[in-house]
């Protein structure tokens, strides 16, 4: 779009005509709606004028309407045009330079939650330089801790930095490392290092995404579409799971057609427990959470046995990650609980024989996932992994191979997860894949891990 174009456009909804002084009075409620304006477009990209009333409603000591908010900030939008008025919107400027793109921007907004930052975070986006910079600190630290900071370790970041945010994946990351002559002491160092640079990059915090990050919003719509969280708990039994067509191409990444690929496994259910075994797992696993929660009073909710389970997914990893923070928590489940002699077997078994970690899912077989990762002496090994009420491939749905953060459990015989899965995608970077494909050579010489019992 041309200059003259954008400007016609800009005139259009934010006309001259309409501008009149400020009512006495209105000062402080100006600058206080102009501030949390530039906090609002800077976050979020365009917000709809009453959600923005709202949400300034909500936040500030004074309080206004729609008709008000726009008197009060059309002289401010003709004298600085940091931002605008757009059809029903409130947009950042660069909205004015293709709004066939606008147009685009609020179309992918469409649906999504809109992230609500405390109000101290929210003001600090009317700063156009203001970014949130956790991830990025922890891949800088990353890299002061592991690498010669003669090396120009600041210069190598920025470079990294600029990289990722072009949104093509990490496989430069490794020419970048060579530049400067960066060397990983080891496999689990190099892929510590890639995954805190994936989550750097699915941290940032984007407009089409209403201000959430790729990761949270991941999060966030697969709850909403699927009432439970896919790469999470998986509930029993799983009904929601988004349909893929028979000639569709595998999520896995495989390039085959999904019933040629992973659809062959999932119809013959053969990659999951039975269903009287999920049903006993989340029975057993739902009992253990309602004890933690009562013993060390992570949520203010209840957890009830039962399945699907009231509680949200995001309170219950909560109990969850308090249970891995003091497994003995299963001996005192098993010393005060009424249980079957069959229910404390198993949680013996799970309180011993668990084993938690990072993990490469690089294969789904007939009968499991393949998850590559580390044996009690730091060996890599390779582990037959079943799903709970549903494949681990129709679970994730997700490009091989994925990292991911997880418990693997004994169950009857076999291995199973914890019913949480949390995963970090990994780009295409050549290096960092034909490194990995040597590992899994090595460990495929070694019987693969389907059983602790």
């Amino acid at each position: 779009m041309n200059k003259e174009k954008s400007r016609e456009i800009f005139a259009r909804y934010n006309p001259v005509s309409d501008k009149i002084r400020c009512p006495y009075g209105k000062s402080p409620l100006r600058d206080e709606l102009d501030l949390f304006a530039r906090a609002a477009v800077n976050l979020y990209g365009a917000i709809n004028r009453e959600e923005f009333v709202r949400l300034f409603n909500e936040n500030s000591t004074y309080h206004t309407d729609a008709d008000e908010m726009y008197v009060l900030l059309l002289p401010l939008i003709l004298r600085e045009e940091n931002y605008g008025f757009y059809k029903e919107y409130l947009v950042h400027s660069w909205a004015f330079e293709d709004c066939d793109r606008t147009d685009d921007l609020i179309e992918s907004q469409e649906g999504k939650p809109r992230y609500i930052p405390s109000l101290e975070e929210f003001l600090n986006y009317a700063d156009d330089f203001y970014e949130d910079e956790t991830n990025w600190h922890a891949l800088l630290d990353f890299m002061f801790n592991h690498f010669d900071p003669e090396k120009g370790i600041y210069l190598a970041f920025y470079e990294i930095k600029k990289y990722l945010l072009r949104d093509e994946g990490i496989s430069q990351l490794g020419p970048i490392l060579e530049k400067y002559d960066f060397v990983f002491d080891s496999e689990n160092q190099a892929q510590e290092f890639f995954k805190i640079a994936i989550e750097a990059m699915n941290g940032r915090r984007l407009w089409n995404h209403n201000g959430h990050s790729p990761a949270e919003i991941h999060e966030l719509m697969d709850r909403k579409h699927m009432e439970k969280r896919v790469n999470n708990v998986i509930p029993f039994p799983v009904t929601h799971l988004e349909k893929i067509g028979r000639n569709d191409p595998c999520p896995c990444g495989s390039g085959k057609k999904y019933k040629k690929c992973c659809g062959r496994h999932d119809l013959q259910m053969t990659a999951q427990l039975e269903p009287e075994e999920a049903q006993l797992f989340y029975e057993t696993w739902y009992g253990l959470m309602a004890f933690v929660n009562e013993r060390a009073r992570v949520i203010k909710k209840k957890i009830m046995v039962t399945y699907p389970n009231e509680v949200s997914d995001a309170l219950i990893v909560k109990v969850r990650d308090a249970l891995w923070d003091h497994p003995e928590y299963i001996d005192e489940y098993i010393e005060t609980a009424e249980l079957p002699k069959e229910k404390k077997d198993m949680l013996s078994l799970w309180r011993d024989k668990h084993v938690k970690g990072s993990f490469l899912i690089v294969e789904y077989q007939e009968n499991y996932a393949v998850l590559l990762g580390s044996d009690e002496e730091g060996n890599d090994r390779l582990y037959g992994v079943k799903g709970i009420s549903n494949s681990v491939s129709n679970a994730m749905r997700t490009r091989l191979p994925a990292i991911v953060e997880t418990v693997l459990l004994p169950f009857k015989g076999k291995i199973v997860y914890d019913s949480y899965m949390g995963s970090y995608p990994v780009g295409l970077m050549e290096g960092a894949l034909d490194h990995l494909g040597r590992i899994y050579e090595k460990a495929k010489e070694s019987p693969v891990i389907v059983s602790f019992e």
